[in-house]
């Protein structure tokens, strides 16, 4: 089956009717044809399209073309890989290697424990391995691309985001509707366009790289070593040719950090702040967004600062519409304020609560 990702615009012609412009993505063959000079457009939908019957990919026609099982996991990865390249070009992104998996699994409770950011280096021994067990995937995250001993450069806020547990990859929301509903609306492209229009630094990182059992330790491995410690990286940890000669992808180390924690994602930053109270990480925090988090304020009772940032200002919670449990219409409930009943505040506390304007889809939250 070929399939291609693709982009369609209706925008008015000179002569006032509106004509279609397309960008393709080819996914089948891993290579990139641009059918169109056409300008971006903040409104399009990228979307997986089945070229011999000229069909878009829907939630109803999906298992016609891409079948449950081995086939929709080969199918999700190369869409993830699509989606993640075109994140990368669009947004000037690269990866960057936090571990490179070949000496084992990262045994990040140990590296928490016996390990500060004085005692960094760039080699792999960093990070303490199990060398009984075979190389594993490594850790990589997306960062933005930054010119390297610019004089002029000024300081830059940064957003961090982190996707939720399972199958899905760094800046993936989710594989279903990256298949059925279309680019945008299951990754953080939007949010990365966004915050390169306010002059942001971006990271994105991969709590799944090793599977989401192993999601809390690759969280603190990343972000320890993309905030906490500074960690140089080698050219050579780079990805091959994603960086040109003036080209540096290290995080900045001052302006603010913006967080956009998802699910599992919203549990592994509160354990992670917990563990590292200490760390510039958590001092240059500006705001947090949990978006759907598992995190509870039970967790920071005895912590009285960090109790009070995840309930301040600074903290806002969204969650799905639930048609069962809320009441109004979930469609036009995005922004609206989300009432707290007792269950709720024991669990998160007095943080300001909206809906997201999603129904019971909580991976578009």
């Amino acid at each position: 089956t070929k399939a291609r990702c693709i982009c369609e615009e209706d925008a008015p012609s000179n002569d006032g009717e509106p004509h279609s412009q397309l960008k393709i993505y080819d996914i089948s063959g891993g290579k990139k044809s641009d059918e169109s000079t056409t300008k971006d457009c903040p409104d399009c939908i990228t979307r997986l399209y089945h070229i011999p019957t000229s069909t878009f990919i829907t939630s109803e026609n999906r298992k016609v073309f891409i079948a449950d099982g081995t086939m929709y996991d080969e199918f999700a990865d190369l869409c993830q890989a699509a989606a993640q390249e075109i994140m990368a070009e669009k947004c000037k992104l690269t990866w960057v290697t936090i571990c490179d998996g070949k000496n084992g699994s990262v045994n990040t409770r140990q590296m928490m424990e016996n390990i500060t950011p004085a005692d960094t280096s760039n080699n792999s021994d960093e990070f303490p391995v199990n060398r009984s067990e075979n190389s594993l995937e490594p850790i990589r995250a997306l960062v933005t691309k930054q010119t390297h001993n610019n004089p002029n450069r000024k300081p830059h806020d940064t957003l961090l985001i982190s996707t939720g547990k399972g199958k899905v990859r760094a800046g993936i929301f989710s594989r279903q509707h990256l298949l059925t509903t279309g680019l945008e609306p299951a990754t953080c492209l939007p949010l990365l366009v966004e915050a390169q229009n306010r002059d942001m630094h971006c990271v994105v990182i991969d709590p799944n790289a090793r599977t989401d059992r192993e999601g809390m330790a690759t969280f603190e491995a990343s972000v320890r070593s993309l905030f906490d410690c500074h960690c140089e990286l080698k050219e050579d940890e780079i990805e091959d040719g994603a960086l040109g000669g003036d080209m540096d992808p290290s995080v900045p180390v001052d302006g603010s950090i913006f967080v956009l924690a998802h699910s599992a994602s919203g549990g592994q930053l509160v354990r992670y702040l917990l563990n590292r109270q200490s760390a510039q990480f958590l001092s240059r925090i500006r705001s947090i967004s949990f978006t759907d988090s598992t995190h509870s304020i039970q967790w920071v009772r005895n912590h009285p600062h960090l109790a009070s940032l995840i309930q301040s200002s600074k903290s806002l919670y969204i969650k799905t519409f639930n048609p069962m449990r809320d009441e109004g219409n979930g469609e036009d409930s995005g922004g609206v304020e989300c009432p707290k009943d007792q269950f709720w505040t024991h669990r998160f506390g007095e943080i300001r609560t909206i809906y997201s304007g999603t129904t019971g889809e909580h991976i578009l939250t």
